[in-house]
C-alpha cells in the first residue's frame, strides 16, 4: 500500500494547457469544463466522498466531483486508478465507477460524453434522449449563444485529442458499462456504494475466503455501538473496507465508531484515508 501520491503526468499537463488556451476560448468557463485540481488529502469534503478518494475534477454544480479511486492505498499509480464520479446528492447511488482510468475519462469528455460523465441513465435510449433534449434547449436559448459555445468546445476537443494523442470513444455508454463490468470482476465483496472492496495485493491468499463485516447487507445498528467498535478493534482488511464502505453508503454516522474505524486504518498504516474519514466528525 502507498501513503504518497503523485499526480498524473496527464492530469498537470491539462492544467498547464489551460492556462496556455483559455484566452482562445473565453466563452468558456474553464477550456476542459472542469474546475482541475490536485490535493492526496482531498476526498471532495462530503460525507459520502469515499475515504480513499481524492479528487481531481470539480463541476461547479451540485458538489459533484471526479475522484481517483485508490482502494485504500491498493493503487500506487494514479494513472491508472478507476475514476468515479460523486454526487453528494443522489443519495443512494452516490458513486460510480464512470472510466477505468484518467487517460480514458478525458477521452470520453473531449469525445462529447459530459452528460454520460455527469449522469446517470438507465438505459442507452435514455441517454440518447437526453442528448437530443440538451441540444434543443442549447440552441433555443435566447440568453446563451449556443453556436459560439460548440464552436469553442469543438476547438477545444480537436486541440486536446491531438496535443494529448486520445483516441475518440465510438460508444461512450457501452464503454462506460465494460468499464464497470471490468470493476466487478475485481470485487471481492459487494458493497451498497456500488464500488465493492477490490482484490488487492495481500488481502485475501489463495486459501482463504474474503469474509465482510457482520452488517453486510444490513442497515448498520446505532444500538450496537459496543459491538461495531469490538469487532472494528479487530477487523481484517476487508472486512474493515468493506464497513467503512457501507457506513457511508447508508449515512451511518457515530462518531465513536468513526474514531474507531480511523484508529484501525491507521493501524494499517492508512493515515491519509483515516483523516480523510474523518474530515467532517
Amino acid at each position: 500500500m502507498t501513503s504518497t501520491y503523485k499526480i498524473p503526468e496527464l492530469l498537470q499537463d491539462l492544467i498547464d494547457w489551460e492556462q496556455e488556451i483559455k484566452h482562445e476560448v473565453s466563452y468558456l468557463e474553464t477550456p476542459t469544463g472542469y474546475f482541475l485540481q490536485f490535493d492526496p488529502y482531498d476526498h471532495g469534503g462530503y460525507l459520502s466522498s469515499p475515504a480513499d478518494a481524492i479528487v481531481f475534477a470539480n463541476t461547479g454544480m451540485g458538489g459533484i466531483h471526479y475522484s481517483f479511486l485508490t482502494d485504500f492505498g491498493q493503487a500506487s499509480d494514479l494513472s491508472l486508478a478507476p475514476v468515479i464520479r460523486v454526487d453528494p446528492m443522489d443519495f443512494g447511488n452516490y458513486a460510480r465507477i464512470i472510466a477505468s482510468n484518467i487517460r480514458d475519462f478525458f477521452t470520453l469528455a473531449f469525445s462529447g460524453y459530459e452528460g454520460l460523465l455527469l449522469n446517470e441513465f438507465e438505459s442507452k435510449q435514455q441517454y440518447l434522449n437526453f442528448v437530443k433534449e440538451q441540444t434543443e434547449e442549447v440552441n433555443q436559448s435566447e440568453y446563451f449563444d449556443g453556436k459560439r459555445w460548440d464552436l469553442e468546445k469543438n476547438k477545444v476537443r480537436d486541440l486536446a485529442m491531438q496535443r494529448f494523442d486520445l483516441q475518440p470513444i465510438p460508444d461512450g455508454y457501452s464503454y462506460i458499462q465494460e468499464a464497470r463490468h471490468i470493476r466487478r470482476s475485481k470485487v471481492i465483496i459487494d458493497t451498497l456504494d456500488g464500488l465493492g472492496v477490490a482484490l488487492g495485493k495481500g488481502l485475501v491468499s489463495d486459501h482463504q475466503k474474503a469474509v465482510p463485516h457482520p452488517w453486510h447487507k444490513k442497515e448498520i445498528p446505532y444500538d450496537q455501538e459496543q459491538q461495531l467498535k469490538s469487532y472494528i478493534s479487530s477487523a481484517d482488511q476487508v472486512g474493515l473496507f468493506s464497513l467503512i464502505r457501507d457506513s457511508q453508503a447508508q449515512g451511518f454516522d457515530d462518531p465513536d465508531v468513526y474514531r474507531a474505524m480511523k484508529d484501525r486504518l491507521i493501524s494499517f498504516g492508512l493515515a491519509m484515508e483515516a483523516q480523510k474519514l474523518m474530515y467532517y466528525r
